[in-house]
């Protein structure tokens, strides 16, 4: 039997291939709305959406499973074509800077600004599995037996099986996510950074030092039960049947693998590139300092800088962004954490005079989340306009016709007065910095 299509082992909801070709859009100088998918799908989501959530319930889950891969085509698996597809999606041209590493949407919305790719160290395969989604330790089992083969197959990945009831409840209910990560820099990723970084360039880690307490599985392999959202680790283990952990280990989704990082800084340093790390704790993180860069370049063009949106988890359009100078504020999560996140930049931050909010939906009310009314509480308490344009709130967060949305938004908001080119690289890091974040460079 041949290999799966690259396009086939890869989840498209998950936040590394979503910020990708959002990325991938960005310099293509191309909107994003719909996810990326096409403007028929958009329809459909749309349409789907006046379905009653009873109904519409089903629907979502079914579509989500559907592209859980079968556990005995494991071993078919081959990530370094899947890094080469990552790779080979980007207009032929040089850059200033090659990013790599963590997911992170601030850094995305920075990455279209700079007109720099970004490629990722994580990637989600979903396997599908029909099984109990408060039994953790079921899962953890089934991961047990079936991931050998992918793990045999690529032998330059750690497999972080990730369980989380609570916030994926319905997709967990017929698939696994198996989150993996490159140990070492790929040589499709490698070939990329020798062929399109122009001369005297940067390869920027993102280096999100996120843990998790995990089950340590196997050499390369553990489970996480939960993720991060409006719940803490202490949480999640405290519930019926979820297995002890009996190590601290990167987290599945946000964080770094550490030998990634270390990897990349030798291969620059054996092959004469300039290395520098964004470093932080937690996909929160970057985002006030992204904004507050983001701002300051809008302003040194004249742009009045007074427009804020919020975008989510996947939910947003970093070219649309730039394109009206809008100030992105990106949250990871529809949760309690973000949106106090939100409300400590606002308080810190110029005012502003309108807040366009975008709430990812992922279908169930789990705890810690963030409802619209209190986004609308928070964004008026420091005196700016909140628009929710969109989204539904009276059927949050069930609402998924946002998906089909939410680009028709952003395409309406008022475009910025100025033409612009792309945001200098070492200005962006230098912000980066000067607003908090640990940058490191190195000749």
């Amino acid at each position: 039997m041949s290999d799966l299509d690259p396009t086939e082992v890869v989840a498209s909801f998950d936040s590394a291939s979503v910020l990708h070709a959002a990325t991938v859009a960005a310099l293509n100088g191309r909107p994003f709305p719909h996810l990326g998918s096409s403007v028929l799908a958009g329809v459909a989501v749309r349409a789907a959406s006046r379905l009653p959530w009873s109904v519409l319930r089903s629907v979502y889950t079914r579509i989500g499973a559907s592209e859980g891969i079968n556990a005995k085509r494991l071993g078919d698996v081959n990530l370094a074509a899947v890094a080469a597809s990552f790779a080979d999606r980007y207009p032929e041209r040089r850059y200033p800077a090659v990013l790599l590493g963590s997911s992170n949407g601030a850094l995305t919305h920075l990455s279209a600004a700079m007109q720099v790719p970004w490629l990722p160290d994580t990637v989600l395969v979903p396997v599908a599995r029909v099984g109990d989604t408060d039994r953790p330790d079921q899962a953890l089992e089934f991961g047990r037996s079936v991931a050998p083969a992918l793990l045999d197959r690529n032998p330059d990945i750690v497999l972080h099986h990730m369980h989380d009831q609570l916030q994926d409840v319905l997709m967990a209910e017929r698939m696994s996510y198996f989150r993996v990560k490159w140990r070492r820099l790929p040589d499709e990723y490698a070939a990329f950074v020798q062929k399109h970084l122009a001369p005297g360039g940067t390869v920027v880690v993102i280096n999100d030092n996120s843990t998790w307490p995990v089950t340590q599985v196997g050499p390369r392999h553990v489970f996480q039960a939960g993720g991060r959202g409006g719940t803490q680790p202490e949480e999640y283990l405290a519930r019926p049947h979820t297995p002890g952990p009996d190590v601290e280990a990167t987290e599945s989704e946000w964080g770094l693998d550490p030998n990634f990082r270390d990897d990349v800084g030798t291969w620059c340093d054996q092959h004469g590139y300039r290395y520098a790390e964004i470093g932080y704790v937690g996909p929160q993180a970057p985002a006030a300092a992204v904004a507050t860069v983001m701002r300051d370049w809008y302003r040194a063009r004249g742009e009045p800088t007074n427009r804020l949106v919020v975008p989510c988890f996947i939910l947003g359009d970093p070219w649309l962004t730039i394109c009206t100078a809008a100030v992105p504020f990106w949250i990871h999560f529809a949760v309690q954490p973000a949106l106090q996140a939100l409300q400590e930049y606002l308080g810190k931050a110029e005012p502003y005079r309108d807040v366009n909010v975008f709430l990812f939906e992922h279908g169930t009310s789990s705890p810690g989340i963030a409802t619209p009314q209190d986004f609308q509480s928070v964004v008026h308490r420091h005196g700016a306009a909140v628009h929710f344009d969109g989204l539904d709130a009276e059927r949050f967060p069930h609402d998924i016709g946002t998906l089909g949305r939410y680009g028709r938004v952003f395409d309406q908001l008022p475009r910025a007065r100025h033409p612009w080119s792309p945001l200098p690289v070492n200005e962006a890091l230098r912000g980066l910095s000067a607003a908090g974040l640990s940058v490191t460079t190195s000749c």
